[in-house]
Formats: structure tokens, C-alpha cells, sequence
């Protein structure tokens, strides 16, 4: 018995750290879920007592889009990716009906902000595609706690259902298939 003690003492050491790191991951990742419920819980409410200024002055209460699924998007004039995923972002919203699908693109610039956002409505030929809302003294991108851009987040009847801290084409397969499911319910 004495011959095995140290083999037996090994194992159970081994089974212990084992256990630990195995806890360890498990309730670190509970953890993050956690923390993203309550950011996306901060989206949400953000989203429906939302109600902001669009680019023509006029009112925008976030309640009063019927549309299933609103887009919002943070982005400015001067950032490459979030001018690159514009045009896969128009596609997007051409392939459904306006009372299916609203985009509120919210413009982060700080200087010349209504001339810089007209300059790109010109260069990329966007029409009514979008519900542009300048964020005049950042308080939309401090209120969503937006560190950097392009940042999405698709809500699903006032639901965050999808996060992107980057730029997405909303052309991917999987970005469309999941728009007709969110439209159709």
C-alpha cells in the first residue's frame, strides 16, 4: 500500500487541479455572459427610450419603427471600414421592404459633421437607404459605450440579436438568411 501512496497522492492532486481548471473556465465563461446579457439588457433600453435628431432635424423616437428589425450603425467619414461596408450595407437594405428593415446609420464625426456626411452620401450614392442621426457631443456613442468603429447592432423587436465591434459584410449568406428569418417572425 505504501508503494502506491505516492502514485495515489498524484492522482488525486491531478484530479484536483484538473477540477479547478475545468470550474475555472466554466464560470469565467459564465461570467462573460453574463456581462454581455447586461450590456445587451443596456442596448435594449437604450434602444426603446431612445429618441434622436436625424440629419433632416427631425425627431426620431426609437418606438415609433415599425419595422421587426432596426439597424444601428456607428461610423464617420474618415473611417475606411465603416465607408467600406456601406455599399454591402445599401444591398442589404434594398433586399427588403422599408417596413421590414430600417438602418439608423449614426455619424460619429466631430468636425464638420453635416458637410462630411453629405460628402459621403454623394460619393457613395446613398439616397433614402439609411435614417442618418448625427451624434453631435458623442452622446450616443458614450450612452452605447462605443470605443471604437464601425460598431452594429441588429435589434429584433427591440432584442439585440446580433453585435458586431467591426466591419461585417451584410451581404454574407449567413447575415441575409438570418434578416429573412427576423422579417418573416
Amino acid at each position: 500500500m505504501k508503494k502506491f501512496l505516492p502514485f495515489i497522492i498524484f492522482i488525486v492532486v491531478f484530479g484536483v487541479v484538473l477540477a479547478g481548471q475545468i470550474g475555472f473556465k466554466f464560470f469565467a465563461k459564465n461570467e462573460e455572459v453574463i456581462k454581455q446579457s447586461q450590456e445587451y439588457l443596456e442596448y435594449e433600453n437604450l434602444f426603446l427610450h431612445g429618441n434622436y435628431k436625424t440629419l433632416a432635424g427631425e425627431d426620431l423616437p426609437m418606438t415609433k419603427i415599425n419595422a421587426p428589425v432596426v439597424i444601428l450603425n456607428f461610423w464617420a467619414s474618415w473611417c475606411i471600414p465603416c465607408l467600406e461596408e456601406m455599399p454591402s450595407m445599401m444591398a442589404l437594405k434594398n433586399k427588403f421592404k422599408p417596413e421590414q428593415v430600417q438602418i439608423v446609420a449614426i455619424n460619429t464625426d466631430e468636425d464638420d459633421q453635416v458637410a462630411n456626411i453629405h460628402k459621403i452620401m454623394k460619393k457613395i450614392n446613398m439616397k433614402d437607404e439609411f435614417i442618418i442621426v448625427p451624434d453631435k457631443n458623442s452622446k450616443l456613442v458614450t450612452d452605447f459605450k462605443v470605443s471604437a468603429i464601425p460598431v452594429t447592432i441588429i435589434f429584433h423587436r427591440g432584442k439585440v440579436v446580433h453585435f458586431s465591434n467591426g466591419p461585417m459584410d451584410f451581404n454574407a449568406e449567413e447575415i441575409v438568411e438570418k434578416m429573412k428569418e427576423w422579417t418573416a417572425n
